[in-house]
């Protein structure tokens, strides 16, 4: 079954197939171009997906004393302190974070994909869709296994004549599981799940107007809370790595950098799910 969601999910549907495919190739041909591009788009439209979750909160009637501020309060306090419990306990923020990318991940592409009328059960499809950034570096049995089991699912859409859901499990797992893992990784969620995520907001966008139209307010009502989150996380992550090298001079410095990261994006993440949880219940009960 083809996509039948409004036009601009059906092209963003296809730009992140090209974007993935183009990246990947890039990738494997240019590494270092492919590191450039790939770190624009997670600076950039990556931090930006969640940075309009205040307003549209705000839209849905969903308000606190002092509006819309108080509520991006709330949201940095909860990103501030995952961020402390996670340096606190590297260990346990890991497994945290593994859940919650499975959870995040898989929703919001499920999500997607129904928007474009994918017949595939609600269940089924997070789970699977979830496990796909799992599977990242490919050279370990988990991440095998998880592309097999992927590509089975991919077969099932195909025969079932599902052809876009078929590439959207497929095209994702043969991505992750070829590239680098931090390469692999930051392509997914720069020019896949942002991109799906942000034309999910903007085709939900209640005030109406053209895609250009949505877009200018869309990166009007963002660009406070992706200049915040910049700012506040290269502070965070130059802090972090000072008290690190005074206290372990001679620890790996990848191994530093990569539990810095992975605490960041569990501050961002944990807020952000929180509010496109309380978001899609919405819209299904709308």
């Amino acid at each position: 079954m083809d996509s039948v969601g409004s036009p601009l999910l059906r092209r963003t549907r296809v730009a992140t197939w090209v974007a993935v495919a183009a990246l990947g190739l890039l990738a494997r041909l240019r590494p270092g171009l492919a590191r450039a591009a790939t770190a624009t788009l997670v600076a950039t439209l990556g931090v930006a997906h969640g940075a309009t979750d205040d307003a549209i909160l705000d839209r849905l009637g969903i308000r606190l004393p002092g509006g819309r501020a108080m509520l991006s309060i709330l949201y940095g306090v909860s990103a501030v302190g995952t961020f402390a419990l996670a340096r606190r306990m590297p260990e346990a923020a890991s497994r945290a974070l593994t859940a919650l990318s499975c959870l995040h991940f898989g929703a919001g592409d499920a999500a997607f994909a129904r928007a474009c009328g994918s017949r595939g059960g609600i269940a089924l499809e997070t789970l699977v869709r979830g496990t796909l950034p799992l599977g990242i570096a490919g050279a370990d049995a988990r991440s095998r296994t998880l592309f097999t089991l992927a590509l089975a699912y991919a077969l099932r859409h195909a025969y079932c004549g599902r052809r876009d859901d078929a590439l959207d499990v497929a095209l994702p797992a043969i991505l992750l599981l070829v590239l680098p893992p931090r390469v692999g990784f930051g392509v997914y969620f720069g020019a896949w799940h942002a991109l799906r995520h942000t034309a999910l907001v903007l085709d939900r966008d209640p005030r109406g107007g053209s895609t250009r139209t949505r877009a200018t307010r869309f990166a009007r009502e963002s660009a406070p809370n992706v200049a915040i989150a910049l700012g506040v996380g290269a502070l965070a992550f130059a802090w972090e790595r000072t008290r690190d090298e005074g206290a372990a001079p001679d620890a790996d410095e990848s191994a530093r950098t990569e539990a810095i990261a992975g605490a960041l994006i569990l501050a961002i993440t944990v807020p952000h799910e929180i509010a496109v949880g309380i978001i899609e219940r919405h819209s299904r009960t709308a």
